[in-house]
């Protein structure tokens, strides 16, 4: 692979962002998943992988699909639980996996599910350690009623989420053509 095209990902990626912005999560997701496949293929390292997984993971949380990211997030789970001891960066990226998951249940509105979620990530990590966990089970704990916009507003109000107009790199983008079917 040419060095010019070795970090094509990046820019296909960084389109999906701009599609993700807009809106236009099955178009995000299309650009995502083939910079995932590019990124594999070429044996990039992990954290481009990790970084595309979690611009996926948002747009199938927007779309709603919010079965899809309770399916990554149990997977996360059960691969980092046995390692929570050993370093905080696995600690950290454990709750979060856990705080994804919570939401999505109370996106579902099963609210026991998603204070069990919340509970089960605060114990793990501390009060005052992931404000957007301390706030929605506060909320919950309350008995009070969350609505999407809610929990959208509190997302963005902690920084939730990874793609924002903020961290665009929009002269990186690459149009991905057409043909390039989703996976």
């Amino acid at each position: 692979m040419s060095e010019q095209n070795k970090f094509m990902h990046l820019g296909i990626v960084e389109n999906g962002k701009i599609y993700s912005l807009k809106g236009e999560h099955t178009e995000a997701l299309r650009h995502y998943r083939e910079g995932i496949r590019m990124c594999t293929q070429e044996n990039a390292p992990e954290v481009f992988f990790q970084h595309y997984t979690q611009c996926v993971m948002e747009s199938l949380e927007l779309s709603g699909a919010h079965d899809e990211v309770i399916s990554y997030c149990d997977k996360a789970i059960a691969l980092l639980e046995g390692s929570i001891d050993k370093a905080d960066f696995v600690k950290k990226n454990y709750v979060v996996a856990l705080e994804k998951k919570a939401v999505q249940y109370l996106l579902k509105e099963d609210k026991a599910e998603a204070t069990a979620l919340f509970k089960k990530a605060q114990e793990t990590i501390g009060r005052g350690k992931q404000p957007l966990t301390d706030e929605l089970l506060n909320w919950l704990q309350r008995g009070y009623t969350v609505s999407k916009q809610q929990i959208l507003t509190t997302q963005k109000k902690h920084k939730y989420f990874t793609v924002t107009k903020e961290n665009l790199k929009p002269e990186m983008a690459i149009e991905l053509p057409k043909v390039v079917l989703p996976i």
